[in-house]
């Protein structure tokens, strides 16, 4: 049984391909650095922004738990 001969091309082409991918791949991971300097940056802001908010929440919390008492304790005054 004679086995057909496929065209240059198409006997290079996945192995062009597949290095193409290894070579991408390559690129990436040794630029990796670049790309997770810039996600630590952005997560760092993110943290920061969080805590702003977190902050701002406890102090809207704090005011309203003292305008409570405030509230209780003039109550408490009224009745007594």
């Amino acid at each position: 049984m004679k086995q057909h001969k496929l065209s240059v091309k198409k006997r290079l082409t996945k192995p062009v391909l597949f290095g193409a991918l290894l070579a991408g791949l390559a690129t990436a991971f040794l630029n990796r650095h670049l790309f997770f300097e810039d996600v630590a940056e952005i997560r760092a802001q993110e943290r920061a922004r969080n805590e702003v908010k977190l902050l701002e929440v406890l102090e809207r919390r704090q005011k309203q738990v003292e305008e409570l008492a405030e509230k209780k304790s003039a109550g408490d005054r009224l009745h007594s």
